[in-house]
């Protein structure tokens, strides 16, 4: 999980080039992440034993009021009408849309498969720059106009970090190196599926973009990350799509947002070959296998004996393990033979 840092859908190096650039705003989002610091590493490390009671998934919409506070003002709760606010409706909308997916999907019961409510912030900040998962909750900036837009209205942010959520629940992978990449992994492949599905789209007409409905004309790219393409995104893109580019620097946790490229586009290779449903299939009950400190190959042996497990359950087809391990092969994580 994110002990180290919170999980942000804006990578810190892209805020850094925004701000030496004179965006102020995205030296504001930056310096704000810090007074988070604690409370999520205090959040995290004593997430086993945390006491939490049964609910029921519901959402509740909160409205910061541009403040830096978060649960400020409820606008809107679980079964109520619209408001006026469109951004209101929007959260609301698009995190039932996400609680709703993983439910039909995998049967799991919110965030944390125990109907843990859906608690999102919304306005937060003036021209806040970034959408994060704390540990507790999602908050959503508006965006500055300039760089970003509205945070909320978009699925695949919104899947992104409820997904964070949930690896936090299932498998608690350290934020940092590898297994921090895998974090950020996870949260694609379902920020992906899931836009996917809101739009109603097959894997050839979608454009496999992470972020791509809340950057500006001005921005320089089309999107945060490309799922197809990792690399490509933007000026500030350095994800590498093969583990011979492997970043092994001390930026970004040790590579975190940066290296996650190289599983994304083994995901994208492995929805080509066997498509998006058996794929998220195969990719989340894995995830519920790893473990804090899990690594590539950790990942990449789980994956392979949990594809074979549902093939013999007849859940995905029977080509599906050597499609995964064809894969993983072609990024430079091929399976280790015993």
């Amino acid at each position: 999980m994110c002990s180290n840092h919170h999980c942000f859908i804006v990578p810190p190096y892209i805020l850094e080039e925004l701000a030496k650039r004179g965006n102020t705003s995205c030296k504001k989002a930056l310096n704000d992440s810090k007074r988070f610091l604690e409370r999520r590493r205090t959040a995290l490390n004593n997430l086993l034993v945390r006491e939490f009671e049964d609910g029921n998934g519901e959402r509740f919409i909160y409205d910061s009021q541009n403040t830096y506070g978060q649960r400020v003002a409820l606008v809107r709760k679980e079964g109520d009408p619209d408001t006026e606010d469109k951004t209101a409706n929007k959260a609301y909308e698009t995190s039932g849309f996400v609680r709703e997916y993983f439910r039909d999907a995998f049967g799991l019961d919110s965030v944390d498969g125990k109907g843990l409510d859906i608690i999102s912030n919304i306005h937060y900040g003036k021209d806040y720059n970034n959408a994060y998962w704390d540990g507790d909750e999602m908050t959503y900036g508006d965006g500055d106009g300039k760089e970003f837009k509205n945070f909320a209205s978009a699925i695949d942010v919104v899947a992104h970090e409820l997904a964070h959520g949930i690896t936090q629940f299932l498998a608690n992978l350290e934020y940092r190196s590898q297994s921090g990449a895998l974090n950020e992994h996870f949260s694609d492949v379902f920020g992906t599926v899931i836009k996917q599905k809101y739009l109603k789209q097959d894997i050839s007409e979608a454009d496999w973009l992470i972020g791509d409905s809340v950057v500006t004309e001005d921005f320089p790219g089309v999107a945060i990350r490309s799922m197809k393409a990792p690399g490509t995104a933007n000026e500030f893109d350095t994800q590498p799509d093969h583990m011979d580019n492997y970043y092994s620097g001390t930026a970004d946790n040790q590579g975190v947002h940066i290296n996650s490229g190289i599983p994304n586009k083994a995901f994208y290779l492995s929805c080509l070959e066997i498509g998006i449903d058996e794929c998220a299939l195969i990719w989340f009950e894995t995830l519920k296998n790893l473990w804090r400190t899990a690594n590539f190959n950790d990942m990449v042996e789980t994956i392979i004996i949990t594809a074979q497990r549902l093939i013999d359950g007849n859940k995905v087809r029977d080509t599906a393990a050597d499609a995964i391990a064809n894969s993983f092969s072609e990024v430079g994580l091929a399976p280790i033979v015993a």
